[in-house]
């Protein structure tokens, strides 16, 4: 059985945190996923991981971003921040480059594993508070199964485009901290039992 959270954005747009038991039967260590859900399109941002990992990132990061901390460069808003953190991702994997900046430090939210290949960041321009899904290269560290799936990293960076930036609304912003809050809160109480 798996009950859901809707972290509302819009009448089309959400992110679910898919539960595998009752709200109130969760602790910190019960694995959830996070989906992003626009129309009748799905993307995976958080896989079958620790909730209190994906609650309090979010919770941190909205909290961050509602006080104007999360300003991107100006150079990052149009491509974004996921453009920039796949160079930077290829780069150590290449290179192993350890005194390059990671551009999206102070911005990610969620990583999927590589095989799935989207990340999920929160940032500000100019003050309003932005959503990032953005695909990640899949093949620094492998290679398909299926060959005819792999793309060289100047094809995937020749094709890449953001999958959404979502203007969150500050209500609404304050909205997710609110339910990241009590879902946590429950974990907790549930873990002392």
């Amino acid at each position: 059985m798996t009950n859901t959270i809707k972290l509302e954005i819009s009448l089309t747009q959400a992110i679910v945190i898919c539960l595998p038991c009752d709200k109130n039967d969760i602790y910190s260590v019960t694995n959830v996923s996070l989906r992003y859900i626009r129309d009748e399109n799905e993307y995976d941002l958080f896989v079958n991981d620790y909730i209190i990992e994906a609650l309090k990132s979010l919770n941190n990061i909205l909290t961050k971003a509602l006080n104007c901390e999360l300003e991107i460069k100006g150079n990052y808003i149009e491509k974004g921040v996921g453009y920039f953190h796949n160079i930077y991702a290829h780069e150590l994997w290449t290179t192993d480059n350890f005194d390059v900046d990671d551009p999206a430090e102070d911005f990610l939210v969620w990583s999927t594993p590589t095989e799935i290949g989207n990340e999920t960041y929160i940032y500000n321009i100019q003050d309003h508070i932005h959503l990032e899904i953005s695909p990640l290269y899949k093949w620094n560290s492998n290679f398909p199964d299926d060959e005819s799936e792999y793309q060289t990293f100047e094809e995937f960076m020749n094709q890449h485009k953001i999958i959404d930036r979502i203007h969150i609304k500050r209500g609404t912003a304050l909205l997710w901290q609110k339910v990241c809050q009590e879902l946590m809160e429950i974990a907790i109480l549930n873990d002392r039992k």
